[in-house]
Order: C-alpha cells, then structure tokens, then sequence
C-alpha cells in the first residue's frame, strides 16, 4: 500500500494526476456553480489514505447533482466518483455521505473537499511531513466566504503495517490538528479507527488504541470504526470497501455528524 504503487497505478487511467497523484481532471465532470455558503451548507475536508479516496469498487453518482458538490481547484462539479483531489478512478464513500446527509435534512448543500492520498502513514501528514503544505494550500484555496464545517481524518492501516506505537500516532495526530487550527480549521474533526488491510491484521494494536485515545467527544468525534463495523464481504482484497462497505461507511460518518449538530 505505498504511495509509490498506488501514483504507478494511475498509469492506467484515463484521468490526469498531479505530483502527489491526486485526481484532478477526469472525462465526463459536470461543472456546477458553487452554492453561497450559509448555514445549512457543510464543507467537509477528507483527507487521510486509500479509503477515503477513489480506491472503492463501486463508482457512485450524487442524486443532487445541484447539491452535492466536489470542489477541486477553483472549481465546483457535480459529485461523482472518482472525486477530484483525490488518488486513483475508483469509488468512493464521500459522495454517498453527501446524499445521506442532504436526505437527512441536515443540510441542503455538502461541498465535498477530497484530499486522500492512498498508502501514506500519518507522518506525511503531520507538520512539517511531505503532504502537510499540499493540505494547507487546498483548503486556503477555497472560494471567498467558504469555511471548513467538518473535517474527516480516515487513515491508519498504513500505520498498522508500520507498527507505529500509540504515543507516535497522537503525537503526529494532535500536530495535524495544530496546524489545522493555526490556519483557521475549527471545525469538528470526525475521526476513523480503520487499520485492517489484509493479512496478518490483530484488533487490539497501537493505531487503534491512538485512534480511540483522540476521541474527546467535544473536537475530535468517531466518525466511522470500520474495523469492526465492516465484515468481510463489505471489502475487496480484505482492504478496500466494496459497494455495502462504502454505505455502511458513509453511513456512520452521517449519523455521527447529524448526532453532534443536533446536540448543539
């Protein structure tokens, strides 16, 4: 799961890929007009490795195409799998958790700002590591009067593989965080425990226990446990999510939202 191997797989795609092998063009995009932001429009920023990027089976298409949005550079498109900003041409559980939430009344508008980046360990992402400057710059990049409303962090199993300890994975997590902060993100930060990727895999490992240890239930909220909440067949390879995996995913993302704005 390096990020070497996925940017070499992209080889074979038909979309255009930028130095860190995010997405960002694909035939068929439909360009949208980007929504005034107000209070009921969400701008989620993804960001964290391959399952929250375009590594799912199952390719997906927003049911409002006027209301569910992928923003990548400078620009608004109807949601879609593969998501711009994004590594790989696969699906994706983003769009889905857009269409859930717009059911759901939550919002009328979900703004999808897709920043996964396949086979990286939370060290790139920290201050000062490889993929931290390309995140600053994708969300200070977004149209006037835009603010983050929600941040998704899913990420870990490259960690696992990694054997990073507890204490490392918080250390890199809360310096993640800080340079969020400092750049203006106050937003809620819906966290994943997702560390299973094949074999051999333990439930009980360092990254877990980081993952569930954030969790404060005030800043940092459990987006999804992916590890326990997906069987088998909710995986392609026992890694990437297949079409239920996807929806149960993006599912326990909404839930988690709806239940921590309903409570403010």
């Amino acid at each position: 799961m390096s990020l070497l191997r996925d940017v070499k797989n992209t080889t074979l795609s038909i979309g255009v890929y930028d130095e860190y092998g995010r997405l960002v063009a694909y035939p068929g995009k439909a360009e949208v007009p980007c929504p005034m932001q107000a209070a009921d429009t969400a701008v989620i920023l993804a960001i964290g490795q391959s399952n929250v990027a375009n590594h799912g089976t199952q390719r997906i298409t927003t049911r409002h195409p006027g209301a569910a949005i992928n923003y990548f550079g400078g620009k608004c498109y109807a949601a879609a799998s593969p998501l711009l900003g994004a590594t790989q041409d696969g699906g994706e559980f983003l769009t889905r958790l857009a269409d859930d939430l717009i059911d759901s009344g939550l919002y009328r508008n979900v703004v999808i700002v897709s920043s996964g980046i396949g086979g990286t360990a939370i060290s790139r992402w920290r201050r000062h590591g490889y993929l931290n400057g390309m995140l600053l710059k994708t969300f200070k990049t977004l149209p006037p009067g835009y603010k983050v409303t929600e941040v998704i962090w899913h990420q870990g199993e490259s960690d696992f593989m990694e054997a990073t300890s507890t204490s490392d994975y918080v250390a890199s997590f809360e310096s993640l965080v800080d340079t969020l902060v400092e750049n203006g993100v106050d937003a809620p930060i819906y966290i994943s425990v997702s560390t299973k990727c094949g074999t051999p895999w333990t439930a009980d490992n360092p990254t877990a226990a980081a993952q569930r240890a954030v969790v404060d239930n005030k800043r940092i909220l459990l987006g999804a446990d992916t590890d326990t909440l997906l069987l088998p067949e909710d995986r392609h390879a026992g890694c990437h999510y297949s079409e239920t995996g996807q929806k149960k995913t993006a599912a326990s993302y909404a839930e988690a939202i709806k239940l921590f704005r309903q409570a403010r």
